[in-house]
């Protein structure tokens, strides 16, 4: 039995009996605000071995409004591309099956920036929505099927091949292209310098031992369109080779760890770039010690580090669409057709049965409890429970061992076999 002690004493406590889930449907004019989003389709919490998993059941209109991926304020024509590459996305990923955690915690598309950043639809921009509407049911298809239109914030001078991030044969849509933005990403150019101990020790903590002191490091490219590149290390026990989605990720998850005052570098304005190693689209250039002493000792006897510097373009895989690139074709005249042929080479269509009703969106997973303020009235099911219309107010869900407890602070007390009235024990 979980037994509460109330804030003040004229307040109540409800405590729900445990369940496995509970689904929360909101009346009309209802959102749900949960983390930095705010909702209105079913959301359901579930009870599951490593934690609480919020999954919301969406239409694709209501998810495509609450997709917080480019401003508002960007022209009609760049929100329309977005529009329709974030239609398309949803599509393809739909028809592909579920991920491993989407599978596991019952879910079809996830509201991260590893699928498309979801907020819900309840802060969505007149101009977005217009964007949403303007475009209604459009996708890109290729082969009778939704494409993989991927996109990313800034590409610098050129989009990158898809295979040569990630592998594979490629398809025609996903080829590299000039993407006219220079004007106007501030992701034009961007630099890290770090001794070569620094980047030992990081790529150390990623599972790489260089074994020696590091005499040189390259970028070894197979030529656009041929395959991913690599970075590779020299050190007098031989050459490492770190491939280059690699080097960005244990760039990116072990510097700032390891050295928060570092990296993220800094930029010219003072502020930080929000990743240490930005895109895929860099050189590397290792300047090793300079001086008589070390021009008089074998290699990996300098005695002294030398310093690399990592110089790229861009941000994000580069991949598809450049979110910035759009922005400066829209500035510039440019249709949404126009920008979407660029980028990927293909017409919008009418989805049709490509697109299903409504899409299962994965909001949260693996947590202890989880926070929803209701801004009005809005009803909890549970198996094997009547529905219950609870008031507006802040609730908690939370983990137990027999399933998924609410806890609701106010005056009201529900008449139903789901909540229990608390036991207050004495001080």
């Amino acid at each position: 039995m979980l037994v509460a002690q109330p804030a003040q004493p004229a307040s109540k406590i409800v405590v729900s009996q445990p369940v496995e889930s509970v689904a929360l449907n909101p009346e009309a004019g209802t959102t749900l605000e949960m983390g930095r989003g705010g909702y209105q389709g079913t959301l359901e919490i579930t009870a599951y071995p490593a934690g609480l998993a919020a999954v919301e059941t969406s239409t694709v209109d209501q998810y495509l409004m609450g997709i917080l991926e480019v401003p508002a304020s960007w022209p009609a024509a760049t929100l329309q591309a977005q529009a329709v590459a974030a239609r398309t996305y949803l599509a393809w990923t739909l028809s592909r099956g579920r991920s491993i955690n989407g599978t596991r915690y019952d879910y079809d598309i996830c509201a991260s920036q590893y699928c498309q950043v979801y907020r819900g639809p309840s802060g969505a921009a007149v101009d977005w929505a217009d964007a949403v509407v303007a475009t209604g049911g459009e996708i890109l298809i290729y082969e009778d099927r939704p494409a993989q239109a991927l996109y990313s914030s800034s590409a610098g001078k050129r989009t990158r091949s898809v295979q040569d991030i990630w592998g594979g044969g490629g398809v025609p849509y996903l080829q590299a292209v000039d993407s006219p933005e220079l004007e106007y990403t501030p992701y034009e150019r961007w630099e890290l310098t770090v001794t070569a101990d620094t980047f030992a020790r990081v790529f150390a903590r990623g599972g790489y031992s260089f074994g020696d002191a590091i005499d040189d490091v390259r970028l070894r490219s197979p030529g656009e369109g041929n395959g991913p590149e690599a970075v590779e290390v020299q050190t007098e026990l031989g050459v490492t080779a770190v491939t280059a989605t690699r080097f960005r990720a244990i760039f990116n998850v072990y510097g700032p760890d390891l050295y928060p005052g570092l990296m993220p570098a800094t930029r010219s304005s003072g502020s930080r770039w929000p990743q240490t190693v930005l895109s895929y689209s860099f050189d590397v250039d290792f300047e090793p010690p300079k001086g008589s002493l070390y021009e008089l000792l074998p290699p990996g006897e300098s005695g002294e580090p030398g310093t690399l510097t990592v110089v790229g373009e861009g941000w994000g895989h580069g991949v598809g669409m450049s979110q910035w690139g759009a922005m400066a074709m829209g500035t510039a005249g440019a249709t949404y057709q126009d920008i979407l042929d660029l980028y990927y080479g293909l017409a919008p269509q009418d989805a049709g049965s490509m697109l299903p009703d409504t899409a299962r969106v994965g909001l949260e997973v693996e947590r202890a409890q989880i926070f929803v303020d209701a801004d009005g009235p809005f009803q909890v099911a549970a198996p094997g429970f009547d529905p219950v219309t609870l008031n507006a107010g802040e609730w908690t869900f939370r983990r137990s061992q027999q399933g998924v407890v609410i806890i609701g602070s106010g005056a009201a007390v529900y008449d139903s076999p789901l909540f229990r009235p608390p036991r207050w024990r004495p001080r």
